[in-house]
């Protein structure tokens, strides 16, 4: 049997759980399942599908929740036609390749209803492989519990280590109404990251210290197929919502280098093997906007990296394997 939405038609949900997909359908069905298995159960589920050529159609009709097609505009347009069209007094986002585990619209509804002044809630996320395996898990570096976070903080955590998990994340309408929908201009990167960044800059966030979703990592994600240059046109508008706003650039004013130095290296992990010209390019702009790094591990391993792009691809792979066996080697040792 079928899993059914618990909330009527035309009957106002608590929450709405928007889902974009995009030629999904081997992967949907799942996170369809996941929502509908929620131990919450006043909610509504929406899918855009933005344009998919397999049987995405096929597969989502087979479920109890609202479907929309619509031409191939992006993952932010989507995004932004789900909140169009939603009801809900909040909103969580579910990417089509994730599984939301069964707490965690209870979890965040919870939270958000016990502390009005949070804008918007987030969680950890398990790391998963194409087998459902779990391989890692993305968690706060700064936080170690369940809190109220002064928006600034969140912010200041993204400039250095830390991106959140947007199918972990609910947001109150209201909020998300003043601060605006997801940036179409940034096509399919980082649109997620800049929401959360205007929700920062404006409203404090409760941060749930446990996992909410299993988060994919397989070959077509979009993660795996970053084009550089568009994402530093993405995290260029970014960072300009932080250091070019007079009202909190002085404050994030000290980061600016780091900031800046982060993303380049990030970028240039984009690039790492498939263009190794354009690796360099990123690393160097990574050391020239912080040269003082070149003191501390972080810029040691820029600088290293930068000099293992000159060698040959058999060269490297020859250094990544020694580095595992050694790895292996030490554990092994170890136990």
């Amino acid at each position: 049997m079928v899993p059914q939405a618990a909330c009527r038609v035309n009957e106002m949900p608590k929450v709405s759980v928007v889902i974009p997909t995009y030629n999904r359908a081997h992967l949907i069905g799942e996170t369809i399942r996941s929502v509908l298995d929620q131990t919450y159960r006043d909610f509504e589920v929406i899918v855009i599908d933005d344009g998919s050529t397999d049987n995405t159609c096929d597969i989502v009709s087979a479920f109890s929740v609202r479907y929309h097609q619509q031409v191939n505009l992006g993952a932010p347009a989507a995004r932004n036609k789900g909140i169009e069209l939603s009801s809900g007094e909040y909103v969580a986002f579910l990417d089509s390749d994730d599984v939301l585990l069964r707490r965690a619209l209870e979890r965040g509804i919870f939270i958000l209803d016990s502390y009005p002044e949070a804008g918007f809630s987030y969680g950890q996320a398990y790391l998963v492989d194409e087998k459902g395996r779990i391989v890692g898990l993305k968690k706060s570096s700064f936080l170690d519990r369940s809190c109220i976070v002064d928006g600034k903080e969140l912010v200041k955590e993204t400039l250095s280590t830390y991106r959140a998990t947007l199918s972990a994340v609910m947001v109150r309408r209201s909020c998300l109404d003043k601060v605006g929908g997801f940036k179409e201009v940034m096509q399919n990167f980082a649109e997620d990251l800049d929401l959360i960044v205007r929700l920062a800059k404006r409203y404090s966030a409760a941060y749930i210290a446990e996992p909410l979703v299993n988060y994919r990592v397989h070959p077509g994600s979009v993660s795996r197929n970053v084009d550089p240059k568009a994402a530093e046109r993405a995290y260029h508008l970014i960072l300009k919502e932080i250091f070019e706003d007079a009202a909190i650039s002085p404050y994030f004013e000290p980061w600016r280098s780091r900031a800046y130095s982060n993303y380049y290296r990030i970028i240039a992990s984009y690039a790492y093997g498939k263009d190794m010209k354009l690796v360099r390019h990123y690393l160097g702009k990574a050391l020239v906007v912080r040269p003082g790094s070149l003191l501390h591990k972080e810029g040691l391993s820029t600088a290293f990296i930068y000099a293992k792009s000159f060698l040959p691809r058999r060269f490297r792979l020859g250094l990544r394997h020694i580095k595992s066996h050694l790895v292996c080697s030490h554990q092994h040792v170890t136990e």
